[in-house]
Order: C-alpha cells, then structure tokens, then sequence
C-alpha cells in the first residue's frame, strides 16, 4: 500500500471507531417502550349498585344495573378470556329491530377485565337484546336477551 492510501484507509477506520459504536447507542434510544397490556378506552364510571340480571358465559359475563333511583343503566361485562376477534363490538337491539345497521352501539371489547357501559334510559322499559359482534368479518358472535 503506498502512503495516501494508508492514511486514507486510517482514517476510514477511526472514522468507523467513532460513528459504529455511536449508531449502536443512538439506535437503542430510539427504540420504542413496550406495549403495555392495558385498556385504550379511558376509565369508566362507578359501577352502578343494583344487580338487575346476570348473565354468565364460558368467556364472559354480563351484569345489568341500575341507580338507586333507577334512573341510569349500566351495562357491566367482564371478560374471563381474551376475546378471539380484536374487533368486537356490542350492539344493543330493541323488539321491533332485527338488523345489526339498525341497532345502537353500546361499545367495543377487546382483552380481559371489566367493561362498563352506561345504556339509554329508554332501555330499562323494554326487552332488549345484546349482540356481541365481529365488525371485520361482518358475522354475529354471540346473543344475550336481557
């Protein structure tokens, strides 16, 4: 090698020494923090004290309850299992609706825990129906008649 190239070829290598080990470090800090299992929907509210009915399933459980007064409805679900369909909606369905367009939207679930959902005050006169249902796949997974 003639002189030019052995120092062109040394300061390549301390080049090198400075920027690998700096790329190294300035790599592991950009990196994101893990995700953490916890719910993207903020906290609800206080369960509500009167058990109206209580549905239990193999993978959850649906609590409805009211006020004191009666005057609010709350709608409790308690998952025991992660739910198998990240896209999973509940739908409140009147007598007279038959169809999922129709119906209104309670809210969604996704891993384990508690869910509490505060439902219309017109709700508590009539039957209603729960559905749970999967909005990507377009398919009804489950039914709960309150």
């Amino acid at each position: 090698m003639i002189k030019p190239l052995r120092r062109r070829h040394l300061q390549i290598w301390i080049a090198l020494a400075v920027l690998l080990p700096s790329g190294i470090i300035g790599g592991w800090l950009v990196v994101p923090q893990s995700a953490r299992d916890h719910l993207l929907q903020p906290p609800g509210s206080k369960v509500l004290p009167l058990l109206i009915k209580t549905i239990d399933k193999i993978n959850y459980t649906a609590n409805l309850r009211s006020s004191a007064d009666t005057i609010s409805l709350q709608l409790e679900w308690i998952n025991k299992n992660p739910v198998t369909s990240p896209s999973a909606l509940i739908y409140m369905l009147h007598d007279s609706e038959r169809e999922i367009e129709q119906a209104d939207i309670v809210g969604r679930i996704d891993s384990r825990g508690a869910y509490y959902f505060p439902l219309k005050n017109d709700a508590k006169d009539k039957r209603m129906q729960l559905v749970l249902y999967d909005i990507i796949h377009h398919k009804i997974i489950d039914h709960i008649q309150f």
